[in-house]
């Protein structure tokens, strides 16, 4: 370990091309798992920030890389405005580095580079291992977003579990199944009978137009939400180099009335679906009931025993899904959203109310 007199061993400075050697054995250190250099490349490259999407921290001897923090540029309406923003991710340090200010020199970096280029905010979902890092950042805490949980098929989960001895294990999952037949039942006919009238179709997504079209018709109902053209849509689902997602796309009297963009994830023991993302206008539950119910129906007949979802709390979201049988989770906060202003004109009390907002976990990276 390096003594405080003899100063850091290390230095910070934005990427720059053969990193990616080092930046993949950093991952591998810090999550115990290798990654692609494909998935690196378009989550942090793909949508490029000048002057830099990637700082890292390099010791002075050797170059070897020994932390990380990069953002995904985003543009987000706030207040009604327009503006440039990035997503913070992947803020990460080699073992043997850890408490000499990395991750504070990253980030104090960065922030300082992407302000200067005129980004509004960093948007960011800190998880509870940077402790209380991510506040020296100017991180502020807005609101919680909330998992939400559809039992669509419980019986698997409870047929796999090992917690219980065979017949009772059986005779539990045979409940459950039960149970999950009359929920589907209910508050399918519930999603049936808030579409029936509407003429809202739903099919899988063929191209980009629509999103562009349901932005422009859409986007100034919500004062603040990330802007979902098809650009963004595009890269962060259609083309998604991490994990296969499905989109489809409702239609009303021939126009694009929403998305909603899901994935079946495979944890070894059961079979789950994620909701990553659901857009539409903010009073359209009969668009927001039919790409539930589209969604869950191809979820079920794959398999999925549960299906996940989140929103924040107090939003019309939250509100929506769980009229359409979305129960709160045993772990209501899934992550905290939180924002570091990088212009003066940024005033986060403004931003604390979650009714103002439409915002999924698909916005971040975590699902």
């Amino acid at each position: 370990m390096q003594s405080p007199e003899a100063g850091p061993t290390w230095y910070v400075r934005p990427y720059r091309p053969g990193d990616e050697a080092g930046l993949a054995s950093l991952y591998a250190e810090v999550f115990g798992r290798e990654r692609p250099a494909e998935v690196w490349r378009w989550k942090l490259m793909e949508r490029d920030i000048s002057p830099a999407s990637v700082w890292v921290a390099a010791t002075h001897h050797d170059e070897r890389i020994v932390g990380q923090y990069g953002g995904i540029p985003l543009r987000v309406r706030l207040r009604g405005q327009e503006r440039p923003a990035v997503h913070s991710v992947e803020a990460m340090s080699a073992r043997d580095f850890r408490r000499q200010g990395i991750l504070t020199g990253l980030g104090e970096a960065a922030h300082g580079a992407w302000a200067a280029a005129g980004y509004a905010a960093v948007l960011g979902l800190p998880n509870e291992q940077w402790g209380t890092r991510n506040y020296a950042l100017g991180y502020r805490r807005v609101f919680p977003l909330a998992w939400l949980r559809f039992p669509l098929h419980a019986e698997h989960a409870v047929g796999e579990s090992s917690a219980l001895p065979g017949p009772a294990r059986k005779a539990a999952a045979v409940a459950a199944g039960a149970g999950s037949f009359v929920w589907r039942s209910v508050f399918g006919s519930i999603m049936s009978g808030r579409t029936g009238k509407a003429d809202v179709s739903v099919h899988e997504a063929a191209g980009s137009d629509d999103f562009d079209r349901l932005w422009v018709r859409v986007s100034g109902e919500y004062e603040n939400v990330v802007a979902r053209r098809a650009e963004w849509v595009d890269w962060r689902f259609t083309q998604a180099a991490t994990y296969s997602y499905k989109v489809l796309v409702a239609r009303k009297h021939g126009e694009p009335s929403g998305y909603i963009a899901y994935r079946l994830e495979d944890r070894g023991v059961r079979l789950n679906g994620y909701i990553a993302d659901i857009f539409m206008a903010q009073d359209d539950g009969a668009t927001t009931a039919a790409l539930v119910k589209s969604a869950l129906h191809d979820l079920s007949a794959r398999g999925a025993s549960m299906v996940l979802a989140t929103a924040a709390l107090g939003s019309t979201l939250y509100r929506q899904l769980r009229g359409l049988g979305f129960l709160p989770t045993r772990k209501e906060t899934a992550f905290n959203f939180e924002i570091v202003p990088l212009q003066p004109n940024v005033d986060i009390d403004t931003l604390s109310d979650p009714s103002t907002w439409h915002i999924t976990a698909g916005d971040f990276d975590v699902v």
